[in-house]
């Protein structure tokens, strides 16, 4: 019997831990993500700043509208692509749809990746930053 009670106790736990039909797992994990230093994020958003003396952008995030406008350090680490071929400062400006992975740090975030968004998806990012906008 205490066997049993073990084994439904570890099965119930690794349930809740693992978020088996859990509503609202996804923004545990953003939560958890933006709470602690270190972990990967990734932000969709349309670029509102372009600071090349200070190596920054500002962008407006549209995948989660309570974020404001966030400022990303731009490092000769960073890599800047489209479509899969590199790009440079140049081809960033305002209003330019761009999908952000970052570290959070404090001031401007540590940005290891950033990718100008074409096609369709460049055009959804548009249109939800156009509705934000309303």
């Amino acid at each position: 019997m205490r066997t049993r009670v073990k084994v439904l106790g570890a099965v119930v736990l690794a349930a809740v831990l693992g978020g088996v039909g859990c509503a609202g797992t996804k923004e545990a994990v953003r939560d958890v993500e933006a709470a602690v230093p270190g972990l990967s994020q990734k932000h969709e958003g349309v670029v509102t700043n372009v600071d090349k003396d200070a190596n920054r952008i500002a962008v407006k995030a549209v995948d989660d509208p309570s974020v404001q406008e966030v400022w990303f350090a731009l490092t000769p680490d960073t890599k800047m692509e489209r479509d899969g071929q590199m790009v440079t400062w140049d081809d960033i400006d305002e209003g330019t749809p761009v999908r952000v992975s970052f570290e959070p740090a404090a001031g401007p975030e540590r940005t290891y990746k950033l990718e100008i968004l074409t096609g369709q998806k460049a055009d959804e990012v548009k249109q939800k930053a156009k509705n934000m906008d309303q």
